[in-house]
């Protein structure tokens, strides 16, 4: 019986051994599935980054309102607005800025807001990116 196990360890029998062919699927499938979850996961991160700051940019947008129906509206006020246009997820770390300006004898007020977001995607070191947005609005008043 040693004489049998001998001869299993041939030339011959570990050329068959390199020739067969089952199990490579799932080698490849340990290499390549890290890297497609990475590229899935990453696409569906930047879409709900792209929604987060899209939703500030329409938050933002009804700040303005508030601001061309009273030009005396404060920073706190616009920030406390922002808020409560953002989902609560979004206005935990809103830092907002409002600065007026006169530009070309017109008067305007540049806004601007920019919160932390969580990034979620294994396998990486990113973990907050800062999405901010900003505009420049004249101030009209709803009375002119």
């Amino acid at each position: 019986m040693a004489m049998f196990f001998a001869r299993r360890g041939s030339v011959r029998d570990a050329a068959g051994f390199l020739r067969d062919r089952r199990g490579v699927a799932a080698v490849e499938m340990a290499f390549v599935l890290p890297l497609f979850l990475m590229v899935v996961l990453g696409t569906i991160e930047f879409g709900r980054a792209l929604s987060a700051w899209n939703q500030a940019s329409h938050a933002l947008g009804r700040v303005v309102r508030i601001v061309n129906l009273d030009a005396t509206t404060s920073t706190s006020e616009i920030a406390s607005a922002m808020r409560s246009y953002l989902p609560s997820a979004y206005g935990d770390g809103l830092s907002v800025t409002a600065t007026k300006k006169t530009i070309s004898g017109g008067e305007y007020i540049e806004i601007s807001a920019s919160f932390p977001y969580e990034i979620r995607v294994p396998f990486t070191s990113l973990s907050t990116l800062t999405l901010s947005v900003d505009t420049l609005a004249p101030l009209i008043s709803a009375t002119k």
